[in-house]
């Protein structure tokens, strides 16, 4: 059979409450520290071109005495270092990327008034890193590593590099190296996604538990690890503790787009339409979202209101193109979404193929997804079994894997793969789990 999955075996693995650290030797690469930036603006100026909140955000009164403290000394570095904090959060509040372009401008200010500032260059590290330029993440990191050498949130960015590029051993060890030095929540949960990643559902569950229950000085940080939380027990069809775990900030009337998303999932696969729809507006009240977008254009497609998921499809494509004018990367996205949709195929293709050799499940099963739907059998072939290595516990993942299968005749194991998606989440996608050939959706459980 050429698509049953890999099995994946670390020398050292062990779970002892938690999360324990697999390390084979290798490390990312030490690459040439970045000179500190210059930054040709005056710190008003750098001000001035912050975002205004209103009332959208929780944190609001924070943000505005940070802003407000910093015009008042802009000569103490802490006062910038604080507020390029502050932007982070709303980065992950928002999941806007645009908050990225706005801390660097202040982390760069820092590092023009003290070089040396750890905090500040891990937060270049973050920055860079959110933009997908993972070569100076690492040099970001190593930079604040060689000022101090244990300081945890460089490891953790560390790890987070080594996830994003498919080096789950790195990733591994730089976050047993925070959990070491920093165990909390920030630590904690890095770890326990990266289990879920690497197929060890039950402890990543367990993992992500207890970060939630350490709690964190942002409430939103703890929301983050809630929608992860769920998105775990979704994958595996469990929507009850899939919903129990984003139940209370619901009922505290929240508006972070990582709940509302996965909530607006939940909903959709017990049909509950017009709930998705409305967690996806509540989204959009605050910032256009692709993900929203889609997903209100799968409801109506489902419906089979075609206009209208028209509609919300095209919404995706126009906030796409803001996007690439604004330089946010946000074609690991699009390539699903064209692909899932049977639009645009050649154009998913190119921006797939930007990471044709990952060793990264996700992108790998995407590009995999991609090359099938492009009728490149052999490279989805390729992909697909990248996209298995890790036994992430994904029912998309498997499904993809059974169309690849299935097109290449191999009916024996198309059906495994099938089944394990059926056997993982039913009601994983609207739009795919429904398309899972009648042949063999023989094997359907609640």
């Amino acid at each position: 059979m050429i698509l049953m999955p890999a099995r994946f075996i670390l020398v050292v693995l062990c779970i002892v409450g938690a999360f324990a650290l697999a390390w084979h030797g290798r490390t990312l690469p030490i690459l040439k520290f970045p000179s500190p930036p210059t930054v040709g603006t005056s710190p008003a100026t750098i001000l001035s071109k912050l975002p205004i909140l209103g009332d959208k955000l929780p944190f609001e009164k924070s943000y505005k005495a940070a802003v407000s403290k910093t015009q008042n000394s802009p000569k103490l570095v802490r006062n910038w270092v604080e507020l390029g904090e502050l932007l982070a959060q709303l980065q992950r509040e928002t999941g806007n990327s645009a908050y990225f372009d706005h801390a660097a401008s202040i982390y760069q200010e820092a590092m023009r008034l003290d070089p040396q500032n750890v905090a500040a260059m891990t937060g270049m590290a973050w920055v860079t890193g959110g933009g997908h330029r993972f070569d100076q993440s690492i040099q970001w990191a190593n930079r604040a590593l060689a000022t101090q050498a244990d300081y945890p949130d460089a490891f953790g960015i560390m790890g987070d590099a080594a996830l994003e590029l498919g080096d789950y051993d790195s990733a591994y060890a730089h976050y047993q190296k925070m959990m070491d030095l920093r165990p909390d929540l920030s630590s904690w949960a890095r770890g326990a996604h990266l289990l879920w990643l690497t197929g060890k559902a039950p402890q990543a569950i367990s993992l992500m538990e207890k970060a939630i229950r350490s709690g964190a000085p942002y409430a939103e940080n703890t929301a983050w690890c809630r929608a992860r939380l769920a998105n775990m027990h979704f994958t595996q069809g469990a929507l009850l503790p899939a919903q129990m775990a984003i139940q209370s900030p619901l009922d505290a009337g929240t508006k972070n787009v990582h709940i509302l998303l996965i909530a607006a999932k939940i909903a959709a696969a017990r049909q509950e339409h017009e709930s998705a729809a409305a967690f996806y507006h509540k989204v959009l009240e605050s910032y256009p979202n692709l993900e929203a977008f889609a997903g209100l254009g799968d409801l109506m497609a489902v419906q089979n209101k075609h206009e209208d998921a028209e509609n919300f499809y095209l919404q995706v494509e126009a906030l796409h193109d803001a996007n690439l004018q604004a330089g946010t990367h946000d074609h690991g996205f699009m390539a699903r979404f064209y692909a899932d949709r049977d639009r645009k195929l050649p154009e998913a293709l190119r921006m797939a193929e930007e990471h044709k050799l990952t060793l990264n499940v996700l992108e790998a099963d995407t590009l995999a997804w991609v090359y099938y739907k492009n009728n490149l059998l052999s490279q989805a072939i390729d992909a697909i079994k990248r996209a298995l290595a890790q036994n992430t516990p994904d029912p998309e993942i498997h499904y993809h894997a059974g169309m690849i299968a299935r097109a290449h005749g191999d009916l024996k194991s198309a059906n495994f793969h099938f089944a394990k998606a059926i056997a993982l989440n039913p009601n994983f996608s609207i739009l795919q789990s429904r398309r899972i050939p009648n042949s063999t959706n023989h094997a359907k459980n609640p």
